[in-house]
């Protein structure tokens, strides 16, 4: 009797448990360890057209093949908010986590939230040349200037330093000088430190070297009514009075005229500017970053830079590492930019061959995180034009490409598969196309790709088109 009762219990925990998941909108699927359907909640029903006796016990991978259930069974790893297009003409935002019995993993559960109406209200405002483009860039804008410590990405333990440092530092009001390469993020850490500091006023960048020597005395501290011939009338006003109660942002100061140094010495001693063409001097609460890619002691000894406002300026030195020097970082930011740019562009999320990755580690990152961020998005553009799901080695640029032959062929290994790979892959399409005649649309349709694709691997291999004799 009580062995039925208990029966009876569970019958009805398990169908109120049910009702709660069918009331739901989104879809919901649950799959054991072995990707076998479990549960396919009504949302699912309705957002796939698929019914649960048709999908239940069933592999998911066979309705789904880019399902992300799949992927966190692989990886037991938790994916949020991936924007997804399991099926033709239907897209979603995705969250899966496996699930855990006992410290063991039992199954995995999804959460898909149908999108498919916004993305074709999308594409038909694109399709009509509306104003989208415009506002994306304007909020994109706003975006940047509220960057903060989180939009900061690294795990390398010297680099973590440098972030716990600046976030030290910015709740005080004392200069900060940042150091680094070009691309290394310079700008991001000082947007990073205005936000953290809980000053009123703006974030106010100017690039020292992006100024005329002529113009930039009146670009920061602006000029009075009728100053100068050419002047607006009204005046105008300066960015460092802009600045007010903010943070003035210095990128490149080690490329301001020198003669411009002592006076932006004196507002850093004397909190006051003079405008232009003006007997009134204004003052101003301005909290200083300044930022450089030069070696600013080197050209204090050399006479370039005045050694009174280097020390004025480098109260804390926040030196930024470049990316070779925390090459353990490079996966993490390469695989995060992946899945940026894969949801801007409508990219199902795509995977690094082992061979790009490898080719990534070996790079010496001249231009550091912005240099990975362009190249990635570069070949996600390629990966999406070529149908691609994987980014593979096909897709790195020249340079990069070069280097990793050129590293391959000194090892002289003839068991390197990259080396069979690269040879037996160029030599085919070369006959190929010799069999055809060179009639590029011919050796496609032989190597069952794309017309595009052999236009790609031609360039790569640098294979001319037909050999004159």
């Amino acid at each position: 009797m009580k062995g039925r009762c208990a029966l009876k219990l569970i019958d009805e925990r398990s169908k109120e448990l049910e009702a709660i998941l069918d009331s739901i909108k989104d879809a919901v699927c649950i799959v054991d360890s072995k990707g076998l359907t479990k549960y396919w909640n009504k949302g699912a029903e309705r957002l796939y057209g698929i019914s649960k006796e048709e999908i239940l016990n069933k592999p998911i991978t066979e309705f789904f093949p880019s399902s992300l259930l799949h992927r966190i069974l692989k990886e037991e790893k938790t994916y949020e908010d991936i924007y997804n297009s399991p099926k033709e003409n239907c897209y979603n935002i995705s969250s899966a986590s496996p699930l855990y019995f006992n410290g063991k993993l039992v199954g995995g559960i999804s959460i898909d939230r149908d999108i498919t109406d916004h993305i074709k209200t999308t594409e038909l405002l694109n399709k009509t040349k509306s104003n989208l483009k415009v506002l994306q860039e304007e909020l994109s804008a706003i975006n940047k200037t509220r960057a903060s410590f989180s939009s900061i990405l690294g795990n390398n333990a010297k680099f973590r330093e440098v972030i716990n440092l600046a976030k030290d530092m910015a709740h005080s009001d004392i200069n900060i000088l940042i150091k680094g390469e070009s691309g290394t993020g310079k700008e991001l850490f000082a947007r990073a430190i205005h936000m953290a500091s809980g000053r009123e006023g703006y974030f106010v960048p100017i690039n020292c070297s992006a100024i005329p020597n002529e113009l930039i005395e009146s670009e920061l501290f602006g000029y009075a009514r009728g100053a100068f011939t050419g002047a607006l009338k009204e005046g105008r006003i300066g960015k460092i009075e802009l600045a007010n109660k903010g943070t003035l942002f210095l990128d490149e100061i080690g490329d301001m005229p020198l003669s411009m140094q002592p006076k932006i010495l004196r507002v850093l001693e004397d909190g006051e500017i003079t405008p232009i063409g003006s007997e009134k001097s204004i003052k101003v609460d301005i909290r200083v970053i300044a930022a450089s890619n030069k070696d600013l002691e080197r050209m204090v000894e050399l006479g370039t830079f005045r050694k009174d406002l280097y020390y004025r300026l480098n109260s804390v030195i926040i030196d930024i590492p470049p990316l070779r020097d925390r090459r353990d970082d490079i996966p993490f930011l390469a695989n995060r930019f992946v899945q940026d740019y894969c949801m801007e562009y409508g990219v199902n999320i795509l995977n690094f061959s082992n061979e790009v990755m490898d080719a990534f580690l070996d790079h010496d990152w001249e231009g550091n995180v912005r240099e990975l961020k362009n190249i990635i998005e570069r070949m996600v553009i390629l990966a999406r034009n070529n149908k691609s799901n994987v980014i593979d080695i096909n897709f790195l640029p020249d340079n990069i490409l070069k280097k990793r032959i050129n590293r391959t062929e000194k090892k002289k290994n003839s068991y390197d598969l990259n080396t069979v790979v690269w040879e037996t892959e160029r030599k085919t399409i070369l006959n190929a196309l010799e069999k055809t005649g060179y009639n590029k649309l011919k050796a496609a349709k032989l190597l069952n790709i794309p017309r595009s694709t052999l236009y790609f691997k031609m360039k790569k291999y640098n294979i001319k088109d037909m050999p004159k004799y």
